[in-house]
């Protein structure tokens, strides 16, 4: 089954890599898995981004691509096999296609919303290895990530607005979302106090938990229009 073999196939690549860097195997599992995801496009006729199986192979696409052009090291493979390991437990089936996600702001939300989502969490990478080693630039990936987060914010308050007539529904992944914007702008608005610009790379390495559970723990825990 291709849904199992690729993740499975991806994950002994990253593990290899943790034992010999070949850089190119960031790059190879970024697209393993964005090609399941064109894959199963086809296979159900419509991107189905909307499961938690497609959802976090984009993530993990994502996350894998940008690793390999920020020449990250083995510490993302590690990452990012615990971000693909979920692929071989969550069942890839589709029920249905909801009638809600199919606009181009869905595909607009949900873009924006993972690309930031990738740049935090390696930003947070970033910042964990400059405290312990040498610095790394994570400030310019933490501030690319929020402007990539605000975008995502406004395209889905555009579409919660067309889809159910409120730009900002009371639900727990819209105030989750609201609190990881919050923290963020902080996160980049500590440099201007001097007293508070050493606290930056421990903020910004808090931002990794923080967004796997805006992410996966909002939506598994709480449900609501993002709920699994």
């Amino acid at each position: 089954m291709v849904e199992r073999l690729i993740p499975t196939l991806v994950i002994s690549l990253n593990v290899l890599y943790l034992f010999r860097e070949i850089r190119f195997i960031h790059l190879l599992s970024g697209f393993l898995l964005g090609g399941l995801l064109v894959y199963r496009s086809f296979k159900v006729g419509y991107p189905p981004l909307f499961t938690p199986f497609d959802s976090i192979s984009l993530f993990s696409s994502l996350f894998f691509v940008s690793a390999y052009f920020l020449k990250a090291g083995r510490s993302t493979s590690v990452l990012g096999i615990l971000l693909t390991l979920p692929l071989i437990l969550v069942n890839p089936g589709v029920r249905e296609i909801p009638l809600v996600v199919r606009t181009p702001l869905f595909f607009l939300h949900v873009g924006t919303a993972f690309l930031s989502y990738t740049l935090f969490v390696l930003s947070s990478l970033f910042a964990l290895y400059s405290l312990i080693r040498r610095e790394l630039p994570y400030i310019k990936l933490l501030l690319v990530g929020h402007y990539l987060f605000i975008l995502s914010l406004f395209f889905g308050g555009i579409w919660a607005y067309l889809a159910w007539g409120d730009i900002f529904p009371l639900e727990p992944k819209t105030f989750f979302s609201l609190f990881l914007w919050l923290f963020a702008s902080l996160t980049l608005h500590l440099k201007f106090e001097p007293s508070l610009k050493r606290f930056i790379p421990y903020f910004t390495v808090a931002l990794a938990p923080l967004v796997l559970f805006v992410y996966l723990g909002v939506n598994y825990l709480f449900g609501g229009t993002h709920g699994f």
